[in-house]
Parts: structure tokens; sequence; C-alpha cells
């Protein structure tokens, strides 16, 4: 079947470009596979993830995007309504781009598909794998045994089980002592074999589950300073915008129906909530990087916010193409950002007809 837009799949590393308005670009899957799609320049960054999304026979692909890595060597999302040759030219650092779960959910049982909840696990899996979700040794082995009754089946298809040796199963750099690991790597053994009999949807089902519950899960953190000078890590999460201090003070949480504005100008970053005159400021790095928090955070608290909504949305659309179940296809869940500067998510009401943007 041909893919939209007139992309071309490439089933190989050698192709030839025979004009200079197509863009041949390289796209890791969460396998770790790499697949290339021949584009033209102007093609969006939506027409790139729908081509993906064709090649992995996805629909649920809301919860989905594509990131490259800055110059800074910083992971950002594209913005899937301009074109992504000018986006990799301008900010990227290398011409790869990324396929991963840019929203998440409160419950894994929202999702409709089994190709979308297998790449939902992959992506779990792989924040796990790279720390960016905190757990202790207990959960890390229980997941640990999951992943491998998901990813091999069961415990009595093998003679021994020092196969498991070769694979990451725990967080990167997470243990250093060889004991520990190779203690922890036998309980990982003892405890898949009380998985038999799970087949792989069952066992990456119970996988999301216990991450879901887990600290860190749908969270992205971008670093800023606070209007005292402090560096923080100021982030957002499914319940609104978090920001966390070095020290040991708590945590600082600004939930979504508190958070009545936000704006940038310049390297600034501000909210406006609705129990404060004054609005809480923070610095970015530079001009692009507030911009792009204030961008990425106003998508987060509309889907976040219209959670329950979206979740019916896309069970209606789930048998459509993938066009229809795409953050452009309906604004009224989740509005492009405009130029501006202010963004105001939605008013006290909480209304569908509030939600705009000044």
């Amino acid at each position: 079947m041909p893919l939209p837009f007139g992309l071309k799949l490439k089933r190989t590393r050698r192709y030839t470009v025979s004009s200079k308005s197509c863009l041949v670009t390289r796209i890791q899957l969460l396998n770790g596979e790499f697949v290339e799609f021949t584009l033209s320049v102007e093609s969006t960054g939506q027409e790139c993830l729908e081509a993906v999304a064709q090649r992995l026979e996805l629909r649920e692909i809301t919860y989905f995007s594509l990131w490259y890595f800055n110059k800074q060597n910083q992971q950002r999302w594209i913005d899937l309504e301009k074109p992504l040759k000018k986006q990799l030219d301008k900010y990227g650092l290398e011409p790869t781009v990324y396929f991963g779960v840019v929203f998440y959910i409160p419950s894994v049982a929202q999702l409709q598909q089994e190709i979308t909840r297998y790449q939902y696990y992959l992506q779990l899996k792989k924040d796990v794998l790279e720390g960016k979700i905190s757990c202790s040794l207990e959960q890390a082995i229980r997941l640990a045994s999951l992943a491998v009754q998901a990813d091999f089946g069961d415990f009595n298809r093998y003679d021994s089980q020092e196969f498991l040796q070769k694979f990451a199963l725990f967080p990167i750099d997470w243990i250093q002592d060889e004991r520990v690991l190779e203690e922890a790597t036998q309980k990982v053994a003892l405890l898949y074999q009380s998985f038999r009999g799970l087949s792989a949807p069952e066992a990456e089902m119970l996988y999301m589950q216990e991450v879901e519950k887990m600290e860190g899960y749908g969270q992205e953190s971008y670093q800023a300073k606070d209007s005292t000078g402090t560096d923080v890590t100021l982030g957002s999460c499914l319940d609104g915008i978090f920001v966390k201090h070095k020290n040991t003070r708590p945590l600082l949480l600004f939930r979504w129906p508190e958070i009545n504005n936000m704006s940038h100008n310049r390297s600034f970053f501000a909210l406006e909530l609705t129990s404060r005159e004054e609005s809480v400021q923070f610095q970015t790095e530079d001009m692009e990087t507030s911009k792009y928090v204030c961008r990425m955070l106003c998508v987060c608290v509309c889907v976040c916010f219209f959670q329950p909504c979206l979740a019916r949305f896309l069970s209606l659309c789930s048998l459509l193409s993938p066009a229809c179940v795409s953050p452009v296809a309906y604004p009224h869940v989740c509005p492009p950002l405009s130029s501006e500067r202010s963004v105001t998510p939605y008013s006290n009401t909480h209304t569908h007809s509030h939600l705009r943007v000044i």
C-alpha cells in the first residue's frame, strides 16, 4: 500500500536523491529499528508522523510525536505544523529524528489498540532503563521480570538463564556493584518463572500498570531559574506544572485548574494563577527555550485537563485514518499555539468554548 503524501519507505540505507526538493529522513523507532522516508522539503512534521504511523499500523497517534536533539544536545519535540527540514536545519544537532510518546495518560487502560499499548510499553521500558522514572530495587526486579516475559516468553523455553546477563534489565549506571547486580539478576530469573503462561500483551500491560504508579511517570522537565535566581527543574506531569529545587525543599506543584494563563517574554516564562495577583516567573536559557517551554506546557495543559474528553474522542476515532486522531485535526482539544506570547489555556468555567489563544 502506498504511503500518504507521496512518501517512500526506504528498505535499506542505500538510496539516491535525484532532486533538491527531496529530503531523506532517518527515524529511530521505539524498538531501536531505523526507518527512512523520502519527503518533500516542505513536508511538515505531521506528514512525517503519519507516515511512521502507517508503517506501524498505528491509529491512536495522538499520544505520539517526533523529537530530535538540538544543537545543545537537548531533546526537543518537533512542531508538527511546520516543515520538518526547516526545524532540523535551524535547530537540529543531527538529521536523525526519533519517534516516542509525547502525551502520557493516567491509566493505560485508556489505550484502545494492541499496537498502541505495545509502543507505549516500549516507551515506558525506555524511560525506566534511562532512569527517567524512579524505582526501588524490588520494583526494578519485578519490572525486569515482566519485561523478560513480554519480550522472550515462558521461562521453560530456555535451558539456562545466563541469557539474562546479555540484556539491559536495570537502569543505566544504577547498580555499580557486580555482586549486587548478579544477585538482582538471579532474583529476576526466579520471579520470571512465576510469570509463566502470561502472553506478551498481558505481561506488557502489567508492566505499564506498575510504571504508571511510579515517581517520574509522565513527566517532562526543563532547567530554569526562579525569581531569586536559584536553579530549579521546571516541568509538567499529569497533575500540573511542578518546580523542583536541588536542595531539600519540597516539590512545588501548580495544578492545572489553578493555572489561568501562561506567557513568555524573551528568556522569561511566567504562570498566572487564579489564587495570586502576581505571576510566578522563571528564567530559561534563552528566548527560544522560553518559547518552546511555553508551547509544550500549553499543549500539556490542554491534553491533561481534558483527558476524559480526549479518551472518549480517541475511542470513537480509533477506526478512522491516522489524520483524524492527530492534534492538528482537533484543535478544540489541543489548540495550536500561535506566535503570540500569551496563552490562556482555559477559563475558570473549564469549558471548550473558553479554550483560546490570545
